[in-house]
């Protein structure tokens, strides 16, 4: 019986015809993969990505980063990991830090999206080690310290002078990770914003060096992504056009409580009050007219006309957290005010009417040259029950 010819050229040609065919289809594989940043990019809705920085297993903080393609304006919306919330999965009120799964970020991502009423479809990771070895990778950021940080006696020492700086991986992560004794979630929430600001401005400054073949697999390695490589790459590329300088910022306003024995922070009117700053952030974002988002330019007084005490004060910290500029927050001369009025001085009676949606008001009052610095004045009468006029 004669074996059979290894090398019939029948069976030579069928090998070559299946790796033809193999090489053909990792090729469209690699050319025709999806990059869902670039169809988000593409159709010019708002793009949002979650950034998490964790240290030592734990989330230290949560941004989630808006970027509108057509206005190439970005917001930044702090979520602490301490927001507190009704949780169904777990059966309790609890952290939002609860649900932190490094390796299965489903439910995180989704409690996120329902704290802010966003579709947040991507998210990046990175724990303060990556970010330190990425922040050397860029050759250091540039950050403005307001107060210089000297801890002599801790172990190492940290010392990190005022001013702007350009800081290396150490010095950065000593920066982030950094606590000051009796620091308010406030201040600890703007600086984590800044930093991060300071990171992506400089991705679109780098964008030619980690983009570079041989560059951007360290750099893809810094983070923990579900964006895929090329979808990473579009967004580094999209963060060179990105006006990374007057980006808006926000934030959780809410009550601090300790809940078995940790300190969360619930949100203000139980979370109405977000999810309407955030809808006026998304849509100020896709504004091609206005120079500023929402309402920084609009310069506001705030009286309060009745015998409650704090109305006033309260009230500047909700329109504040809607981009008002409040210039004062006082008593009013007058305080049986009955119905809540708006003065405005500015001429233009679109603005003064969308403060008077926000609060639904419908008493407006035009007086040009009425006394008084700011553009608009707020008297809040006994029907405002501290967010709305009934």
């Amino acid at each position: 019986m004669r074996s059979k010819n290894l090398f019939d050229p029948s069976r030579l040609l069928l090998v070559f015809i299946a790796l033809l065919t193999l090489a053909v289809c990792v090729y469209v594989f690699f050319q025709v993969r999806t990059d869902r940043v670039k169809d988000s990019v593409d159709s010019g809705k708002t793009l949002a990505i979650l950034f998490t920085m964790t240290d030592q297993g734990k989330p230290l903080f949560n941004q989630v980063v808006l970027y509108n393609p057509q206005t190439h304006k970005t917001a930044f919306v702090d979520v602490p990991p301490e927001t507190g919330s009704l949780i169904t999965s777990l059966a309790r009120v609890d952290a939002l830090s609860a649900l932190y799964k490094p390796d299965d970020l489903k439910d995180y991502l989704a409690k996120v999206g329902q704290l802010t009423g966003l579709t947040v479809p991507f998210y990046v990771t990175m724990t303060t080690d990556q970010f330190e070895r990425q922040v050397d990778l860029l050759s250091g950021i540039e950050l403005f310290v307001p107060t210089a940080i000297e801890e002599v006696k801790a172990d190492p020492m940290t010392l990190i002078p005022s001013g702007n700086l350009l800081l290396d991986g150490t010095k950065a992560k000593e920066y982030l990770v950094h606590q000051d004794e009796g620091e308010e979630m406030s201040d600890r929430s703007a600086r984590h914003q800044k930093i991060l600001q300071s990171l992506l401005r400089r991705w679109g400054e780098q964008q030619a060096f980690l983009l570079n073949d041989e560059v951007f697999p360290l750099f893809f390695r810094s983070v923990s992504t579900n964006i895929e490589d090329v979808g990473l790459k579009t967004f580094v590329r999209t963060s060179a056009g990105a006006d990374w300088e007057r980006v808006v910022f926000q934030r959780v306003l809410g009550t601090e409580r300790v809940v078995d024995k940790n300190r969360l922070l619930f949100p203000h009117y139980n979370g109405t009050l977000l999810l309407e700053t955030v809808r006026q952030v998304v849509e100020g974002l896709a504004n091609k007219d206005a120079d500023q988002l929402a309402n920084g330019a609009l310069t506001l007084e705030i009286l309060n006309g009745t015998t409650r005490a704090g109305l006033a004060s309260r009230t500047a910290l909700l329109l504040r957290n809607f981009g008002y500029e409040v210039q004062s927050a006082k008593n009013s001369e007058n305080v049986s005010q009955a119905e809540t009025t708006i003065i405005d001085r500015t001429g233009n009676p679109e603005q003064a009417q969308k403060l008077a949606d926000l609060i639904r008001c419908t008493k407006i009052i035009t007086q040009p040259d009425a006394p008084g610095s700011a553009q608009i004045t707020v008297i809040l009468g006994k029907d405002f029950d501290g967010r709305y006029v009934r």
